[in-house]
This record gives C-alpha cells, sequence and structure tokens, in this order.
C-alpha cells in the first residue's frame, strides 16, 4: 500500500523485449559454435599430426617427444579454436535474436556492453573448464557401456576407430550443449552478464525480405 505511489524504474529499451532463453536458443548457439569448432580443430589437427610424422622420420626428434605433443595437441587447438570462434558467436546476429553483454547484471540502469577480448575470455574460459569437467564426468559414467560396445568391434579394427572417434565427438556436443545452455545464457562474468536480446532496429532491417510493387 505504501509503495503504491513509487514510480517504476525505467527499463532501458534494449533490454525492455529481453528474451527467456529456451532450449532451442541454447541449440542454436550451441550448433554455430560447435560446428566451425570442429572442423577448424580437425583440419588443423591432421595438418599438425602429419608434420610432427615428417619432423619423426627426417630428423633425431626422439619419439619419446613427439608422442605427448600428438596426443595433447588435438585438444590445445581445440581449445584455442574455442576462443576465436566464441568472439565471433558474442557478435553474432542469429535470425530472431542476438546474444547481448549488458552491465549490473542487466539491472536498472544496465548498459549495453561490448564484447571485448577481455571479456570473450571469461566466456571461453567458463566454457572450457566446464567442458573438460562434464566431459570427464560423462566419460567415466560411460565407461562400462562403451567397453560394451567398442567389444562388439573388436575382429574390426577400423569400424571400432570409427565408433570410438564419433562416441568421444559426441560426448563433446553434450558437454558443450549443456555448458552453453545452463552455465552462460542469462549468467553474470564478474562485470556483465550474457543474454538473450532482440535484434536492433538496423539488423532487423537489413536481413527483412524486400518487396517491390510492380506498377501497372
Amino acid at each position: 500500500m505504501f509503495d503504491a505511489g513509487a514510480p517504476t524504474p525505467p527499463v532501458p529499451s534494449y533490454l525492455s523485449n529481453y528474451i527467456q532463453p529456451t532450449f532451442d536458443h541454447g541449440l542454436r548457439i550451441w550448433w554455430a559454435f560447435f560446428w566451425p569448432t570442429t572442423v577448424i580443430s580437425a583440419i588443423l589437427g591432421l595438418a599438425i599430426e602429419f608434420g610432427l610424422r615428417v619432423i619423426y622420420e627426417h630428423s633425431i626428434v626422439p619419439g619419446n617427444l613427439i608422442g605427448p605433443v600428438m596426443r595433447f595437441t588435438p585438444y590445445v587447438i581445440s581449445y584455442a579454436a574455442a576462443l576465436f570462434i566464441m568472439e565471433y558467436i558474442l557478435r553474432k546476429n542469429f535470425r530472431h535474436f542476438r546474444i547481448g553483454l549488458v552491465s549490473n547484471g542487466g539491472g536498472a540502469n544496465a548498459q549495453d556492453l561490448p564484447a571485448t577480448f577481455a571479456r570473450t575470455v571469461r566466456v571461453w574460459w567458463t566454457y572450457s573448464w566446464r567442458t573438460v569437467l562434464y566431459r570427464i564426468i560423462i566419460t567415466f559414467v560411460a565407461t562400462i557401456p562403451l567397453s560394451v560396445l567398442l567389444g562388439i568391434f573388436t575382429r574390426i579394427p577400423t569400424a571400432q576407430a570409427i565408433v570410438r572417434a564419433l562416441v568421444m565427438i559426441a560426448i563433446d556436443a553434450g558437454a558443450g550443449l549443456f555448458v552453453i545452455y545452463s552455465n552462460i545464457l542469462d549468467e553474470d562474468f564478474g562485470d556483465f552478464r550474457v543474454c538473450l536480446l532482440p535484434l536492433r532496429k538496423d539488423a532487423a532491417a537489413s536481413a527483412a525480405p524486400v518487396t517491390t510493387t510492380v506498377a501497372t
């Protein structure tokens, strides 16, 4: 009763149509992030592996040094590529929404913030360590079913390798999707929050179909 006459604080114009994240939003963002990261990582990984094999065959570099490099290089490449793709995603306009970084937790007097490299690193770091953690958990839980599945293809090494690679990709995909939807969207990172916002008017106008009228 006493607060009935109190003025309501104004809502910033770009937050007036704030979009509540759904699984569909998370799926769209994850796919736009996952496939280029996977393709770039695969291409760079194969190129570096080929180069390391050439170095091993034509130099005196010992195999006990080349081995660990080849084992850990795919992970380094994957997360390095993820950093640059994350910067692209935070600036990307999707069909019906965009990702926005806003100050003050999206509350009163919140400001639209640019996706600087420092802010991108904060989001990327959360994505990286959480996906590593969830990947370890999923792999541990799925150890027995995975062993049974791979055991079916014991006499077909090529098929076994393909199945193993597909399972690893599925685990990576599941962990990444969960992290983006549950730990990045609508979450605070230091001085900013990652939100889903409507497209800016200029972007929406440029994306809208142009219709022409033919005079008769």
